[in-house]
């Protein structure tokens, strides 16, 4: 988990659809909107704690490893959105991307991000 990951937006864009077919038939301009969400934000995890950097707005909160296993990990945080729930990644291609939940906000969306190579 450590280390600085980038939300990709196509990906995750791509699985809301899937997740719910009525994005298809949205107006073009409300698509927009929603795509233009994504893949504005970088996340970086060091030992117990998260830096998120959204179209320049940084903000850093302490994070705690409540479980991990071959192909997964779960923390609690203490950022406003994620307080009081456990937030679970979900690791794919290796460790070189991840799913998480976002949120209650985002009616069961995942966002991807990928790693960012050094």
């Amino acid at each position: 988990l450590q280390g600085t990951w980038r939300s990709n937006q196509d990906a995750t864009v791509a699985a809301a659809f899937q997740h719910d077919p009525q994005w298809t038939n949205a107006p073009p301009e409300k698509v927009e909107r929603f795509r233009d969400m994504f893949g504005r934000m970088t996340v970086t995890y060091a030992k117990g704690t998260t830096t998120s950097d959204y179209r320049g707005e940084v903000h850093t909160f302490p994070y705690r490893v409540l479980a991990s296993g071959s192909n997964y990990v779960v923390i609690r945080s203490e950022a406003p959105l994620d307080q009081d729930r456990d937030v679970r990644i979900r690791f794919v291609d290796g460790d070189t991307a991840y799913w998480i939940d976002t949120g209650p906000v985002g009616n069961g969306l995942e966002e991807r991000f990928d790693r960012v190579k050094k």
